[in-house]
C-alpha cells in the first residue's frame, strides 16, 4: 500500500513538473481575469470557485454576424523577440459546446502573431496557444484576443497569462 501511494505521489510530481516545464519562462502577462469585452451584448464579472483565481467574465454571443463581432482582449505587458517561444494560456467554458479563435495579435491593425481554433466545453478547461515569434514586438504592442461569436452562447473567460520561454 505504501509503495502504491509513493508511486502515485511520484507520478503526480512528474505531471506537475511537466506542466511547470511547459509554462516555465518569463511572464510577459501575469495571470488576470481582467478582460475587455467588445460586443453589443451584455457581459459581466462573475465569481466562480471552480476556476483558478475564482474570478471570470461572462460574455454573451448572439451567433449572428462574423465571429469577430464579439471578442475579448487583454494587452500583453512585455516584449516578444523574433524567435522567442511564447505560450499563452486561458481558462474558458461555455454554456454549450463552442468554437473560439484564440490568438495573440498586434494591438494596432490586429495582425496575427500566433493563432489557433479551440473547442470549449461546458466545464472549465485551460487552453494554450504555443508559437514561435516571427518578428519583434515591443512591450505593450501585442494582446491576447478571443473571437467568441461562433454561435449563440454564453462564454465564461477566466484568467489569461502569457510566458516567454526565450529563443529556441
Amino acid at each position: 500500500m505504501k509503495i502504491q501511494a509513493a508511486l502515485l505521489a511520484a507520478g503526480g510530481l512528474m505531471l506537475a513538473s511537466a506542466a511547470f516545464a511547459q509554462t516555465a519562462g518569463a511572464p510577459i502577462l501575469a495571470a488576470t481575469a481582467d478582460w475587455t469585452i467588445y460586443s453589443a451584448g451584455p457581459h459581466k464579472s462573475v465569481d466562480d470557485a471552480k476556476v483558478e483565481g475564482g474570478k471570470a467574465v461572462e460574455a454573451q454571443a448572439p451567433g449572428t454576424g462574423g465571429i469577430w463581432e464579439v471578442g475579448a482582449i487583454r494587452p500583453i505587458d512585455g516584449a516578444i523577440a523574433k524567435g522567442d517561444h511564447v505560450v499563452a494560456s486561458v481558462w474558458v467554458k461555455s454554456d454549450v459546446p463552442a468554437k473560439v479563435v484564440f490568438r495573440v495579435e498586434t494591438r494596432t491593425a490586429a495582425a496575427r502573431v500566433g493563432e489557433r481554433s479551440i473547442d470549449i466545453g461546458t466545464d472549465w478547461s485551460q487552453q494554450t496557444l504555443d508559437f514561435v515569434a516571427t518578428d519583434n514586438y515591443p512591450a505593450g504592442a501585442t494582446q491576447v484576443a478571443l473571437l467568441l461569436n461562433s454561435g449563440k452562447q454564453t462564454i465564461d473567460l477566466g484568467p489569461v497569462s502569457v510566458v516567454d520561454k526565450g529563443g529556441n
